[in-house]
């Protein structure tokens, strides 16, 4: 009776470090998953945000002309909209902006994957979803560690690329937007393009593996859940594509 029970009892899930972690979620998540689903949501949250600023810190100087571009950009369409705004102030807030791309990354990665996690773990429950809040920010945490790869393949681009060339943030995404003219495109077409970016496309499947493990649903929902993230997270480029 004992070794019967023992048999039908389901099996734990391996123990393995943080580093092996790190490296099974690109050719094993769902193993992630199931091993990390109840454990603290700090250390993936913290060296995901913490690599990317590093990252992004270290190879600021060389993405300065895209993201100059985009905030010269939005400047002199501010400056057409409203005559009140002066190019003195136009500069204060490029400096500012400046700034807190620099070294403000990592808050920002950290407040994104909160913000993940919370509208996966509310979508997941229109698919049946049984995931608890707390592993649905486990899933969003991890499954951001590709953005790690992402921010070094944005900073070797900026090293090799030609600067007159980096028009855009959008010239270094894995996307079809990077071929789309920024002054001339329609803003959010460009940004519902940059939701194909290669990186994005990949951390969406990690939520959805991430689902089908902790919230116990079916693949077939697991997709759905996939393409409905995919969906809300665009959401904000189909306002701006309506508004231009």
């Amino acid at each position: 009776m004992t070794e019967s029970a023992s048999a039908a009892a389901p099996a734990k899930p391996a123990q393995s470090s943080f580093w092996e972690d790190v490296i099974d979620i690109f050719f094993q998540p769902a193993d992630v998953f199931r091993r990390r689903q109840n454990r603290s949501i700090w250390p993936p949250m913290l060296f995901v945000a913490l690599s990317v600023g590093v990252i992004f810190f270290a190879t600021f100087n060389t993405l300065e002309p895209a993201i100059g571009a985009d905030i010269a950009r939005a400047g002199a369409k501010a400056m057409a909209a409203n005559p009140q705004v002066t190019q003195e102030i136009l500069d204060k807030q490029r400096s500012i902006g400046e700034n807190v791309t620099r070294y403000g990354i990592s808050v920002v990665m950290l407040v994104t994957m909160f913000i993940v996690g919370i509208v996966a773990w509310l979508v997941g429950k229109l698919v049946g979803s049984q995931q608890t809040f707390q592993a649905a920010l486990v899933v969003a945490a991890w499954a951001y560690v590709p953005r790690v790869i992402g921010a070094v393949i944005g900073g070797v681009q900026g090293l090799l690329m030609d600067p007159d060339k980096l028009n855009s943030a959008m010239a270094i995404t894995l996307s079809p937007a990077r071929f789309m003219d920024p002054d001339t495109a329609n803003p959010g077409l460009i940004q519902l393009a940059a939701r194909l970016d290669v990186i994005t496309l990949w951390v969406t499947v990690l939520l959805a593996i991430g689902l089908y493990v902790t919230g116990k649903v079916s693949k077939q929902r697991a997709v759905v859940f996939g393409i409905l993230i995919w969906i809300v997270g665009s959401l904000p480029a189909v306002r701006t594509y309506l508004m231009s």
